[in-house]
Formats: C-alpha cells, structure tokens, sequence
C-alpha cells in the first residue's frame, strides 16, 4: 500500500505542472502555443529583408524632376512625344474654336518678362497672346467643318538659328524657327496649319506668332 500511495502522489505532482487545455483544443494547438511562447524574441541584428524591385519614391520622383535651368537658355532643342501634345493641343483649340486649349503651345508669361528687352514685357506679351487667340479663332473659320479632326504632326520649320542676346530685343538667347507645318486629317482628307514663329525655352519650342504679325 505505501508503494501505491507513493505512486499516486508522483502521478498527482506531474498533473499538478501541465497546462490544462481548452476543451476546443487539441494537444498539437498546445505544443504549438508553448513553442511560441518559449521562443525567444527576434534579434535586433537580424539583417533586413532585400530591396524590393519596385522602384523607391524617391528614385521615381528624381527620375521625374525637371531638368535645372539653364540661365543663357543655350539647350538644344528638343522634339517628340512632349512637344507632340503641346502641338494637338493646338489643334484642338482651332478645330473647337477655344483659344484656351492652345495655351500649352504658346510661350509662357514667366520667362517672357526677362526675356524681352523692352520697357513693358508684360503688356507686350499680352498683346501677342491676344493676337494669337484671334489667329485661333480665324483659322477655325477657314474649314467650313472640322468633324473626325486627327492630329498627326508637327514638323517641318526652317533651320533652326540662334539668337543671341541683343538681336530681336531680347536680353536672353534663344533658338529661333520658322514656318511648322501643324498636319491633320479632317474626314480621312489630309490638312496642315502654318505656324509662323516658333522660339524655344529650355529646350522646348513654343509658338510666338502663329500667323504673320502685324504691329
């Protein structure tokens, strides 16, 4: 009997240091909860986890910052999808009567302030913005209609030349052509629109007189 008592006694010790299990569990959810629970925590010298191919946010937005500015303006000229746009953009101002929509096309107030070398640059170029919403809306007039419009190009101007500063009332050069060739299809028939002027800022052309201007 004393060695059955001592029995049930070890028997109740061992009973007494197990954990008793939810009624819903099942002993692998126990040994999997004291494994976690044993774990030591993650060490702080881990190395971390590769870089990711998706390229950082601020990889993309340098990729996408502007080019700095160049104080003579000397930047070659440049062509493509960019100026592309800008020159649809054009057309559809012609084509819908809206001289708004050309805005892009035109040569921006900003630069033209220090550009000019004359007493008021900004009246100035108001009077050629103006000029140039009035061409919009006279070669809108031109077609009798502009139904199924299709921008193809924009292309063919004369050699580009160089303006110093000095020449042409400027205090900035800029590069200079003349006679863009702004092609189109109305109705499946080919078209095209001179623009008379185009000059470049940084690089990138923009329009200073769309028809022959008269002072």
């Amino acid at each position: 009997m004393r060695y059955v008592f001592c029995g049930l006694l070890i028997a109740a010790s061992a009973c007494g240091n197990t954990t008793p299990l939810h009624k819903d569990s099942s002993p692998v959810d126990a040994a999997t909860a004291a494994a976690s629970a044993s774990a030591p925590p993650p060490s702080a010298s881990a190395p971390p986890p590769p870089p990711s191919a998706t390229p950082s946010a601020s990889a993309t937005a340098a990729a996408e910052a502007p080019a700095p500015i160049v104080a003579d303006n000397k930047v070659e000229p440049t062509e493509g999808a960019e100026l592309a746009l800008r020159a649809k953009a054009l057309l559809d101002a012609i084509a819908k009567d809206e001289p708004e929509r050309g805005d892009a096309f035109w040569f921006p107030k900003e630069p033209f302030i220090p550009l000019k070398d004359i007493k008021d640059p900004g009246k100035y170029w108001s009077q050629l913005h103006r000029t140039y919403a009035n061409d919009i809306h006279a070669l809108h007039k031109k077609r009798k209609r502009w139904d199924n419009v299709e921008f193809v190009s924009f292309d063919g101007w004369s050699r580009s030349k160089w303006v110093k500063p000095g020449d042409e009332a400027n205090k900035i050069g800029y590069h200079r052509a003349f006679h863009g060739k702004l092609r189109f299809k109305a109705d499946g028939e080919p078209g095209e629109i001179d623009v008379h002027t185009i000059i470049t800022w940084q690089g990138r052309w923009y329009c200073t007189h769309l028809r022959k201007f008269k002072k």
